[in-house]
């Protein structure tokens, strides 16, 4: 009696892993297709300023508004003396005949831009899925469990950085959306029936 038992609720485990599995494949789908909607989204809202910029009238070339050109050394400056030795296209030293300082640039984000949880929670999300593809394949209950606690985080870093889109939207009124909500709400879902049905496979393979 009890060998049926354990092989029905084995059946019942793997097919339950196969089902969150494939739940797991269309979250991630609805994932991509989201940052590719966002990402052309905001490239469409930023597409008609560059024209904007280029609207001041004609290119001209290098040298042509500030009158003839003058060949080195004819600006009135006193010429180098011969035991000077020549510095060609160099930067100028300072006073004490040192390098200038290097200015240092600070790159800073675009608002709504968060590139560590861009890139974790994506991360995240494969990490996870191969652990969990691991346990579908060995049935080994500890890999569902770190699965699940990958799946958590990975939710976690995608309601952060959805909450700083939504925040940064918020800040400039009249921007458009970076994120379409239908994609929104179906990756959502998608990702909550994943996360449920993880704990349930997990949860059956350790009473099998």
């Amino acid at each position: 009696m009890d060998l049926p038992c354990r092989e029905n609720g084995g059946a019942k485990g793997a097919t339950l892993a196969i089902a969150a599995l494939i739940l797991w494949v269309l979250t991630a789908s609805a994932g991509v297709s989201l940052l590719s909607s966002g990402r052309a989204a905001r490239g469409a809202a930023a597409g008609p300023a560059r024209p904007a910029d280029a609207a001041g009238g004609p290119d001209q070339p290098a040298g042509a508004a500030g009158g003839p050109a003058q060949t080195p050394g004819a600006a009135g400056g006193p010429a180098p003396s011969a035991g000077a030795p020549a510095r060609f296209a160099a930067i100028p030293l300072t006073e004490d005949g040192r390098p200038p300082p290097v200015p240092h640039a600070k790159v800073a984000a675009p608002p709504g831009e968060h590139p560590l949880l861009q890139f974790s929670h994506p991360a995240l999300a494969l990490i996870g899925f191969g652990f969990w593809l691991a346990f579908v394949l060995v049935h080994y209950r500890p890999l569902a469990w770190i699965s699940f606690g990958i799946l958590v985080v990975t939710l976690s870093a995608g309601l952060s950085w959805l909450g700083g889109n939504a925040l940064a939207a918020r800040r400039r009124q009249g921007a458009a959306r970076g994120f379409p909500p239908r994609l929104i709400v179906l990756h959502g879902l998608a990702a909550a029936a994943t996360l449920a049905l993880t704990v349930l496979t997990a949860l059956s393979a350790g009473h099998g």
